[in-house]
């Protein structure tokens, strides 16, 4: 499921999420395709320095997690084009 991660240092990320077992303080939430969604309302590709599709995030680090709107589905759909 597509979702909207707002992190908390303020990054606001879209992706694909799937939680996953884990050991305490071990990452548990596996994100794809991961997007940023920028100040501007653009929204690119994130961590362009490698070309891994798959990160581990710890759901400590996210702040809150909402439904995208349509136009940001649409804006993620072409970031990964």
């Amino acid at each position: 499921m597509i979702k909207c991660l707002i992190l908390l240092n303020q990054i606001t990320l879209i992706a694909k999420i799937e939680q996953v077992n884990a050991e305490l303080g071990e990452p548990d939430c596996k994100l794809t395709d991961v997007c940023v969604l920028n100040s501007d309302g653009s929204v690119s590709k994130w961590l362009d320095i490698t070309t891994d599709n798959d990160i581990m995030l710890r759901s400590e680090n996210i702040l809150t997690i909402v439904e995208p709107t349509v136009e940001v589905i649409a804006k993620y759909s072409e970031a990964l084009k």
